[in-house]
């Protein structure tokens, strides 16, 4: 993947969160990018308990406080402990810049590329403890504060599809799943859906893949969001045909997959009058 193709993933990442957590959205606050600062220095989320001493159930919750730095790390990006030092440092700097106790803040980390260097100096020079307390959740006591470790290729399917699915690998079957689980929680008449966005824009074939297992109901409404979102004008000519074929063959009509794909309407009814008459010689 060159820099151009290169996936912004920081966005997604903030909504994948958001989706999570969902069932607490009345009583969290999520605040993108915020900045500690008048410089450029901005922790990626910092979730904020808007009710105050609300208990997270959710795993990845469960050791929130009052205050939640997450700093999320690309699917191909390492974690060293020189990144550790700045969350920590974030950290303080929220701390005295908003009269925070550093004792109502906690750190997580979420990554996917096991940070096993790091995790070993934490426990062989630092004395620290670093215990799994639940699916691809590692907690590390013996800091200041409480911190853990999500990675997310070993989180839960049941409990975390979206921070899990948040990578360039997917099958489709991970797509069907992220999709169904994505319309149940969020409409897909937003502007911008960014976590589909980057999602389908990292898995082009498994979305294609997705999408023959939906119902037709479904795939309007996906069809929809693809047009609106240009989830296709990145990808070269001969591969938008390739997934207008299929599209075609799933049963859409022209006109959806025209709009679906912005190919010309006249090469997309094109191609459906080669796959009738293939299909008349056969």
């Amino acid at each position: 993947m060159n820099e151009q193709d290169k996936i912004f993933w920081h966005d997604a990442h903030h909504e994948a969160l958001k989706l999570e957590l969902y069932e607490y959205e009345d009583a969290l606050e999520f605040l993108k990018e915020y900045q500690l600062s008048k410089e450029a220095l901005r922790m990626d989320t910092l979730v904020i308990k808007k009710v105050k001493d609300v208990k997270i159930e959710k795993n990845i919750g469960r050791m929130f406080r009052n205050h939640n730095i997450v700093e999320y790390k690309s699917e191909k990006d390492s974690f060293s402990l020189w990144d550790y030092q700045k969350i920590l440092g974030y950290a303080y700097i929220y701390s005295g810049t908003e009269k925070v106790q550093i004792s109502d803040i906690t750190i997580s980390v979420s990554l996917t590329v096991f940070p096993r260097e790091f995790i070993k100096n934490l426990e062989t020079e630092r004395g620290f403890e670093v215990k799994e307390f639940d699916n691809g959740i590692l907690y590390i006591t013996g800091d200041v504060v409480p911190i853990q470790i999500l990675e997310s290729k070993n989180l839960s399917e049941d409990e975390n599809l979206f921070l899990r699915n948040l990578r360039s690998n997917l099958s489709g079957y991970d797509m069907e799943k992220t999709l169904k689980s994505y319309k149940e929680r969020r409409p897909l008449n937003n502007n911008k859906d960014v976590f589909l966005d980057r999602l389908v824009k990292a898995n082009p074939i498994a979305f294609e893949e997705a999408m023959m297992m939906f119902s037709d109901e479904v795939k309007e409404i996906f069809l929809e969001s693809a047009e609106r979102n240009g989830w296709f004008n990145d990808r070269d000519t001969k591969k938008i045909m390739g997934i207008a074929k299929n599209f075609l063959l799933l049963g859409l009509s022209s006109e959806q997959v025209a709009e679906a794909t912005e190919l010309p309407l006249d090469t997309v009814i094109s191609i459906a009058n080669e796959i009738e008459s293939a299909h008349a010689g056969a």
